[in-house]
């Protein structure tokens, strides 16, 4: 069973704990807290460009920043604290739970399910890392490696080199020259592609071009795939918003739709918090469901330093006001910058789960609920035993010709 590289400079393997190891109370607050976190940093995302798609994987920026908790002392860690909503959570439980979450999370489920994800710590060849934090980061199963950063095309080649290399060439060209420019202390740089079959897949021969609405005027041609199927649906009457899951094979993993039956994707972002998302999945209910969504691939590449310092992580980016002196015993130490890369492929691979078919095609016509996302909708990938988030995004302009509606 291959597990996911990810978080910091090498392969996250598990930690080597159990369950039992670790109170399940501490668990469950900080998949509360990753969601609240993941949720308030999409907030911040889109909020910088309304007609931007977003795809970004909330757990390993997370998980990246807490592995620089661990260098970090004072108001630098009350910041990362406070932004992941760590604070209610016992400290010393903190990263044995992120060790036992990484087990949760990036053992793959299913050979039909793809998870590649790379984070890495690069810090100045000039900097001394303490053998103390070295050894912290085995809880991740990391490293942190020394760059040249005064050598802008060799440190660029490296880092690609080794993202590319942990994603099986998913991931290529992470960073480039330019924004290595200015870089001289410390980056993290964390990505996370993912793509799998579905439980219940979708007939290719179903699969044609229709409009999707960028705007009431606008559209953008695009492949669609059909079926008729037994999914999760709940209808949430306030906000006139459809919520549908997909799960994918194995049934480990799933994809949540938000869809506006208005197109008011604004109100749906307005109203997504964590309790709110609870309470919505938790109306969920098998539903014979027509089901019509997009066929796409979407990438997302963000800067997230100015992101993360509306959340409140400021002294860390500061070489005035950073204390990251667990990690090198160097006060002068600082963070440049956190690059994130966010890849999410939907496509039509799946099951032919012929009897919960067969069950769709003998309901009436009265019995199902129409899901037509031909419109903006928010997705959460997430964990379907642990409701741990894996990627959180919204669709609003998926790959095509932007035409107007006149010329349909």
């Amino acid at each position: 069973m291959a597990i996911l590289p990810c978080l910091l400079l090498s392969v996250f393997l598990p930690a080597a704990m159990s369950s039992a190891n670790i109170h399940s109370g501490n668990l469950e607050s900080l998949i509360k807290a990753n969601t609240e976190f993941a949720i308030d940093l999409y907030k911040q995302i889109a909020a910088r460009d309304q007609a931007k798609n977003i795809v970004y994987s909330p757990v390993s920026v997370a998980a990246a920043l807490a592995m620089l908790k661990l260098g970090t002392v004072g108001n630098s860690s009350i910041e990362i604290d406070t932004a992941l909503h760590l604070s209610g959570i016992e400290s010393a439980s903190v990263n044995a739970a992120f060790g036992e979450l990484n087990g949760i999370l990036f053992d793959k489920p299913q050979d039909n399910v793809t998870l590649r994800g790379a984070s890495g710590a690069f810090i100045s060849n000039k900097k001394t890392v303490l053998k103390n934090y070295r050894n912290a980061l085995t809880v991740f199963g990391a490293e942190i490696k020394e760059l040249d950063f005064s050598k802008s095309k060799s440190s660029t080649s490296a880092i690609n080199k080794w993202i590319a290399e942990k994603t099986n060439d998913q991931i290529k060209d992470m960073v480039t020259e330019d924004s290595m420019q200015g870089v001289t202390s410390l980056l993290l740089a964390n990505a996370l592609f993912f793509t799998g079959e579905w439980h219940s897949g979708f007939n290719p021969q179903m699969t044609d071009e229709r409009a999707f609405y960028v705007s009431h005027y606008k559209v953008i041609k695009t492949p669609f795939m059909f079926q008729r199927g037994k999914f999760k649906y709940a209808y949430i009457e306030p906000l006139a918003m459809q919520v549908v899951e997909l799960p994918y094979a194995g049934k480990e993993i799933s994809m949540i739709i938000l869809l506006p039956e208005d197109f008011n994707i604004n109100k749906v972002e307005k109203n997504l918090n964590h309790e709110n998302l609870k309470d919505w999945t938790d109306k969920l209910e098998y539903e014979t469901v027509d089901l019509t969504i997009p066929k796409f691939k979407i990438e997302d590449a963000l800067d997230l330093r100015s992101h993360l310092q509306e959340l409140g992580i400021t002294s860390v980016f500061d070489s005035s006001t950073a204390d990251l002196s667990g990690i090198s015993g160097d006060k002068s130490l600082f963070v440049d910058n956190i690059m994130h890369r966010g890849i999410l492929e939907v496509q039509q691979l799946g099951g032919l789960v012929a009897e919960e078919r067969e069950e769709a095609r003998r309901a009436s016509r009265s019995e199902m609920k129409m899901v037509y996302a031909d419109h903006s909708f928010v997705f959460v990938i997430k964990n379907m035993r642990k409701s741990v988030v894996y990627q959180l995004g919204v669709l609003k302009r998926p790959p095509g010709k932007e035409v107007s509606h006149d010329e349909l």
